[in-house]
């Protein structure tokens, strides 16, 4: 009984695994790196202060309630 209940463990965890890598990209480079970002319809803004960045941006650091602020990429 053990043995099933370690395996299923495992198994669980291996597939919560990959989910759970994005969860703390709230900027979105993991997803700009394996080109699932945000599209940003219409011309880029110079600066956004919500995210994730869209491609396009990049985030860098910014005194707001999320720490940062996504830019045009230059």
């Amino acid at each position: 009984m053990t043995g099933r209940v370690l395996k299923f463990g495992a198994v669980l965890a291996l597939l919560l695994a990959p989910g759970s890598a994005f969860a703390d990209d709230p900027t979105g480079v993991l997803l700009q790196e394996s080109g699932l970002a945000p599209k940003y319809y219409g011309p880029l803004p110079e600066f956004l202060d919500h995210g994730p960045c869209p491609q396009g941006m990049q985030s860098v650091a910014f005194p707001n309630a999320q720490q940062y602020r996504c830019i045009r990429d230059r």
